[in-house]
């Protein structure tokens, strides 16, 4: 009799607090599966042994011909193996939640984000006039190899889906081949976010060793534009022969092209150029007035010229057959459905506190990339506290129901704010006027 396990890239989420949320995520194709209680308890049965239908069915006593129906479907759909041994990968203990942490807050959140920007260092080779991180040459105070290997560590056992490496330029890290092998056997989807500029041989085959994707800026279709607008002369032929790189060796990736005043009218040329090195994804990005870019306003189109270009490149999307044109995070940071139900309620809420977190170069976790480095967010360090104890700190109370109708200045009373995407974020009117109750920064 056939033995069922679960395959060796799933990753499970027990979430009765959020909304009766069980979930299963694959996250070498990046897909997720939602499910009932009983569907959970079947899976995380199976979790660290392999077990026939009949063993399964007396030990949850739930009805075996209901237990062999539903994986045969979760067999069809990979996440489960029939037939399979146990697993040769050592799993970590899962992080054990106290449940009545949750009640300290007045809206539900996850035991977990799902996704976390992890900012190696804040090094950068380059200059470029848009950076938020504002990235420079020097940085004394940047995570080591260890630090990195005990956050993977506690992210892993609290189940997060993603981990994004970013910076500064990650590449520049002083101890990057170590943190490129310590993330080689991590149960969670990888991506590094890099300028590629100092992608080599040696780096692209320990990234593709580690299933870590590289995503690649690339901001324009000519040497001109793109160095200009990253700062250093050369960035263009250095970023081309990434893509040639990392096309040779069969290296799965994917591009971020920010859309600015200069290159609005290149986007075709732009796809067309990743489409010819073998990029498999390319994001297009809006810009906002933060960081460096407030001193470099020239390249920042307006709300008006970017709402022009979202069906422009929907039609482009359409057209590109070869290559997904994303553009998932274009203009808006979409609220959760959850978000929306609890904004029915007088409440204010976004993915920052519920699914997402990013963690600074500093070893500090922020709400959101939106304000890395600024200390008013400071929600704790990583060197002196565990990350599954600053998440349940009472200091992320603003984004879990602190927030409500009645403190926003200028939304409360807008009569488009019931079809409104934009006046969940409170982070990027804080970063762009120092308001936190004000409107987004195209209303104000």
């Amino acid at each position: 009799m056939s033995k069922y396990s679960l395959s060796s890239s799933v990753v499970l989420r027990s979430e009765p607090q959020y909304y009766e949320t069980y979930a299963v995520f694959d996250y070498k194709k990046v897909e997720t599966e939602f499910l009932t209680k009983e569907e959970y308890m079947i899976l995380e049965n199976i979790h660290n042994e392999p077990k026939t239908v009949p063993k399964i069915s007396e030990e949850l006593e739930i009805d075996s011909k209901t237990c062999k129906e539903f994986l045969k479907r979760m067999t069809k759909l990979e996440y489960v193996m029939e037939g399979g041994e146990s697993s040769e990968t050592v799993l970590l203990e899962r992080e054990k939640i106290n449940s009545e942490l949750f009640k300290e807050f007045s809206l539900p959140f996850l035991s977990a984000p799902t996704s976390v920007d992890v900012f190696i260092t804040s090094r950068c080779n380059l200059k470029c006039v848009h950076c938020f991180a504002n990235g420079d040459m020097r940085d004394s105070n940047e995570l080591s190899a260890g630090d990195l290997e005990s956050i993977f560590n506690q992210l892993e056992r609290m189940g997060i889906f993603e981990v994004r490496i970013t910076g500064g330029e990650p590449l520049l890290h002083h101890e990057i081949k170590r943190v490129i092998l310590t993330l080689k056997q991590r149960r969670f989807r990888k991506v590094i976010l890099t300028n590629g500029t100092l992608l080599d041989q040696t780096i692209v085959k320990l990234l593709n060793e580690s299933r870590i994707i590289p995503t690649i800026s690339l901001d324009d279709s000519n040497a001109q534009g793109c160095d200009l607008f990253r700062g250093v002369k050369g960035v263009f032929n250095q970023t081309i022969a990434a893509l040639e790189l990392l096309q040779r060796s069969g290296v799965e990736y994917g591009i971020n092209c920010c859309l600015h005043r200069g290159n609005l009218d290149r986007y075709e040329d732009i796809i067309t150029l990743a489409e010819k090195y073998g990029a498999r994804r390319i994001a297009f990005l809006h810009l906002e007035p933060v960081g460096r870019m407030k001193n470099n306003l020239k390249f920042l189109p307006s709300y008006e010229e970017y709402e022009t270009m979202m069906p422009v490149l929907s039609l482009a999307r359409s057209r590109h057959r070869r290559i997904d044109v994303a553009l998932d995070v274009f203009l808006h940071c979409y609220p959760l459905k959850e978000s929306i139900l609890e904004a029915k309620k007088g409440f204010i809420s976004c993915q920052t506190g519920k699914s997402k977190m990013s963690i600074g170069s500093d070893g500090f976790i922020y709400p959101c990339n939106t304000v890395i480095s600024d200390p008013h967010w400071r929600m704790g360090n990583i060197r002196t506290e565990k990350i599954s104890d600053i998440w349940f700190s009472a200091r992320w109370a603003f984004f879990r129901g602190d927030v409500t109708i009645k403190n926003l200045q200028k939304c409360r009373e807008c009569s488009k704010r019931a079809k409104c995407q934009d006046f969940y974020c409170r982070l990027l009117p804080y970063a762009t006027s120092g308001n936190l109750f004000g409107p987004h920064p195209k209303c104000a």
